[in-house]
């Protein structure tokens, strides 16, 4: 009899979403776009982010992690949205403070979402949750270049240790195998789409004229 079975789908399911500091938002593009710039950039974005994320039902809540108090107060004025100040710097301990959090409070998956994906969308996250039937699983969606970890569904909260960063795709699939856990891989060109450095830009434009014409401004 498949494990799987013994999992309900109706287990909770929190969304995770770290912020850098705004002002040392995005740095890659500073050839590109000027430091206000790149905030306002973020900041739209973080705004979409929370946007696509409060259309999935299946997700309880998004857990942002931050110490900016520009993106607190904006998390703040949202529902279903728990604001964290960042407990220790960098990324994979912000992500496992709000993984921890999630486990708490009896969230039984989180999905770790960035806010530098400007074309995710709500279909997005529904195929991740979608393709996560075992009780213990790791679903992942690598960014365009099959190198960083994109979006990322971990069931339980606890059951990787976060390794963002170069080469994390594998990484975190290598860390899952060791760990029994059963992975799948998610690909959309939606997903795919991190904005890292300055090409990553004009293709940010053309997807999002092709989604819906909501281009955001930087």
């Amino acid at each position: 009899m498949s494990s799987s079975l013994h999992f309900h789908p109706s287990s909770l399911t929190y969304a995770i979403s770290p912020v850098k500091p705004l002002r040392q938002a995005k740095s890659r593009l500073a050839r590109t776009l000027k430091p206000l710039n790149r905030a306002a950039l973020v900041r739209a974005i973080f705004s979409r982010t929370l946007d696509v994320i409060a259309q999935v039902d299946r997700i309880a809540g998004t857990i942002v992690v931050s110490r900016d108090l520009t993106i607190m107060e904006l998390a703040r004025q949202r529902s279903n949205v728990i604001a964290l100040a960042e407990a220790e710097s960098g990324l994979n301990p912000a992500i496992t403070q709000g993984a921890a959090w999630a486990a708490a409070h009896g969230g039984a998956s989180v999905i770790v979402v960035p806010v530098d994906l400007p074309l995710i969308t709500a279909a997005d996250l529904d195929s991740l949750i979608d393709l996560a039937t075992e009780p213990h699983c790791l679903v992942i969606a690598p960014d365009r270049h099959d190198d960083g970890t994109n979006l990322m569904l971990v069931r339980p909260p606890d059951a990787v240790q976060f390794a963002y960063g170069s080469a994390s795709f594998n990484a975190h699939r290598a860390q899952a195998i060791e760990r029994s856990l059963r992975v799948h891989v998610y690909r959309s060109p939606t997903s795919g789409l991190d904005l890292d450095v300055p090409d990553d830009l004009a293709l940010y434009h053309e997807g999002a004229a092709l989604l819906d014409g909501r281009v955001l401004s930087e």
